[in-house]
């Protein structure tokens, strides 16, 4: 049994439940839009994905010169073991070419802030609002009804919008990852709830500004985003602990560490938000299958 002192109180975890991890199942992913570096998130897909998954790419290159850009990027299609890449032609914001597509089928989809379009920052979020929102509008008419009933003042707010209804239940069915570039056109997607995003140029700030204070943080940087090695990811809670236990945030770090991991944060049941390094860690609560943790492990 792990125990620690922390400040005036001893903390003992107790042991995991013998949980096995789920096995990873092969994938389906789709691609819209095309960036320069798209090779580079290939090969991270590859080093990621279990064998077998599918990667589709939805944008107007030419097929042949997707093979050119891709192979001038240091990429050899041919020894990729785990996807097999699947070559779309089409335009994102024509909801005819988005039609020919299995949008219900993907795992995941997502909408790329496009190359042609990277001088205009508002011209780029604008497109892919607009990707957003087809997609989810053909998701929404062909995944299966979902019955339920708004009860939260979120919902019922939107009583005369049913289109809105119907793109929220399709994102609980499917995930959806828009690319965005101005920062005010993250409160558009936040508010509808609809996609999560990525602000991918504020992200790419912090990172050169937290270098440009320490150096080293350079090197936590490259071990966190690297396809091998640590990685961050999230966890389900029956892994470290038993339905509706008792137990404080050192609790689940100490079980964490048994794992070979660092527990950094968690997000309850029903709410939106993660928690990342709680201040009340000593705090004593019951937890539920339903939460998941934040966790640093090696990636397997």
């Amino acid at each position: 049994m792990d125990c620690c002192l922390t400040g005036k109180q001893m903390v003992c975890a107790g042991s995991c439940p013998k949980t096995v991890e789920p096995p990873k199942y092969p994938e389906k992913i789709l691609f819209c839009g095309w960036r320069r570096d798209i090779d580079d998130m290939i090969m991270v897909l590859e080093a990621f994905l279990p064998p077998g998954s599918e990667l589709w790419m939805f944008n107007e290159v030419p097929v042949i010169e997707r093979d050119r850009k891709l192979t001038d990027g240091g990429l050899d299609v041919s020894r990729l073991e785990n996807i097999k890449l699947v070559h779309k032609e089409g335009n994102a914001v024509i909801k005819r070419h988005l039609e020919s597509l299995p949008l219900e089928t993907f795992d995941s989809i997502l909408i790329l802030a496009d190359e042609s379009l990277e001088d205009s920052v508002v011209h780029s979020d604008s497109r892919s609002l607009a990707t957003l929102l087809l997609i989810r509008d053909i998701q929404s008419k062909r995944l299966p009804d979902k019955d339920t009933k708004p009860t939260s003042l979120r919902l019922s707010a939107f009583s005369h919008s049913s289109w809105i209804r119907e793109m929220q239940q399709a994102s609980d069915k499917s995930i959806i990852i828009s690319e965005i570039l101005d920062s005010r056109t993250r409160n558009l997607v936040s508010v509808s709830r609809i996609s999560d995003y990525v602000l991918s140029n504020e992200l790419v700030s912090m990172a050169l500004a937290m270098v440009a204070e320490d150096k080293q943080i350079n090197r936590v940087l490259e071990e966190l985003f690297a396809e091998q090695g640590n990685e961050m990811c999230i966890k389900p809670a029956e892994l470290y602990l038993y339905d509706q236990e008792e137990l404080c945030f050192y609790d689940i770090m100490l079980r964490g560490r048994q794992r070979q991991e660092i527990v950094i944060g968690y997000r309850l049941a029903n709410t939106e938000r993660a928690i990342i390094n709680p201040s009340l860690k000593s705090e004593r609560r019951k937890w539920s299958h339903d939460d998941v943790f934040v966790v640093i492990s090696i990636s397997e």
